[in-house]
């Protein structure tokens, strides 16, 4: 499947590096987690780096936090409207930012409903495609 210009230009001229799963480097690792095609990922992660997204918390509580990640731990945290909540945890080194794995990072509280400022903050030595937050409290 070819990428169009919407993935392989997705935020370019942005400060946050984004790339795209693809054909050579992501598949046919018989051994590995296998990532969705096309799949748009944060890469080359830098020290003190980070990210904002608006979430739209339906129930306030505790979530089970799942990851689509590349390579090693690199020591991520989220933060809930500018105060930091959890730490990230990436418990299975992949051996290289093209072999995936996907696995149980951690837990966050949302405190509430609604919309909320998350923001990760990350650092080298991860690529990462995508957090699942799971209610389990």
């Amino acid at each position: 499947m070819k990428p169009g210009n919407y993935i392989c230009h997705f935020r370019e001229n942005e400060s946050v590096d984004l790339s795209y799963t693809k054909d050579l480097a992501d598949f046919n690792h018989a051994d590995q987690y296998e990532p969705p095609v096309l799949q748009l990922y944060l890469g080359w992660e830098a020290e003190g780096e980070w990210t904002n997204y608006t979430v739209k918390v339906q129930k306030a509580g505790k979530y089970r936090i799942t990851a689509l990640y590349g390579n090693n731990d690199n020591k991520s945290s989220l933060w809930i409207n500018n105060v930091k909540v959890a730490d990230i945890f990436l418990p299975k080194s992949t051996g290289s930012m093209h072999l995936w794995n996907k696995a149980e990072v951690g837990t966050i509280t949302f405190t509430s409903a609604g919309l909320n400022l998350l923001t990760l903050y990350y650092n080298a030595g991860a690529n990462l495609a995508y957090l699942e937050f799971e209610l389990i409290e």
